[in-house]
């Protein structure tokens, strides 16, 4: 009785680097099918649209479109180089990837070009530190810290009777809040969201700096899957 034989490690390096090409094709094809659709809905959601509001929405669709191209050409590029390259590029291919999936999962600590923004204030809530989360998230913020204290996606900020707290930690006034990203880009929103803040009777005081590296040290405790699980 013959026994098959064994696939051959080279075998199975070509096998799985061909799994890999494969995987990133198919997200290079996702993610023009979802620009050319979000371009779609975005042009029947303008109809009836100030001129002010419209030019602000035909921004971000700029923004977004670009943002989504530099995505397309990136992913194109990792693909041709896993063609033309061994498993040694791929595992570097992956281990980049994953390096990046950490720190905007928040796992890792991160430094780059950003702001520094402290707001002092009393009886400000949890819907007010959210808002501000959210201004600098939509303005291109990678990564962001509350009083040394990461928010990443899904990490709850709460009201208690105590104060507000993020992932369960108070966080007590006066907040410092560190952003990473396009330092223009959160600039221009942060000066607004100060000077919104300024006209608030319950804020002291409500300032940005533009810093050429920030660095964000807290990181957040890997969380297990609960209910999801592989299919």
């Amino acid at each position: 009785m013959s026994v098959p034989p064994r696939r051959s490690a080279a075998a199975r390096r070509r096998s799985g680097r061909a799994i890999e090409i494969w995987l990133i094709a198919l997200l290079v094809a996702l993610v023009a099918t979802v620009q050319i659709r979000s371009q779609a809905e975005v042009e029947k959601s303008l109809v009836g649209t100030d001129t002010t509001t419209l030019a602000f929405l035909l921004d971000d669709l700029h923004r977004a479109n670009d943002a989504l191209s530099a995505e397309t050409a990136d992913l194109q590029q990792r693909k041709a180089a896993l063609r033309s390259g061994g498993s040694s590029a791929a595992d570097q291919e992956l281990a980049a990837e994953a390096t990046r999936l950490r720190a905007i999962e928040g796992l890792i600590p991160v430094h780059g070009p950003g702001i520094v923004m402290v707001v002092d204030a009393s009886g400000l809530q949890a819907l007010d530190l959210q808002d501000a989360v959210n201004n600098l998230a939509a303005a291109g913020a990678e990564a962001i810290s509350v009083n040394d204290h990461r928010v990443a996606i899904g990490v709850p900020i709460q009201q208690t009777p105590s104060g507000v707290t993020i992932d369960g930690a108070l966080v007590l006034p006066p907040w410092t809040i560190l952003v990473i990203g396009d330092a223009n880009r959160l600039a221009a929103t942060a000066d607004l969201m100060t000077q919104q803040m300024r006209g608030d009777r319950r804020v002291r005081q409500a300032t940005y700096r533009v810093e050429a590296d920030v660095e964000i040290q807290a990181v957040m405790t890997q969380r297990p899957f609960v209910y999801a699980n592989p299919s």
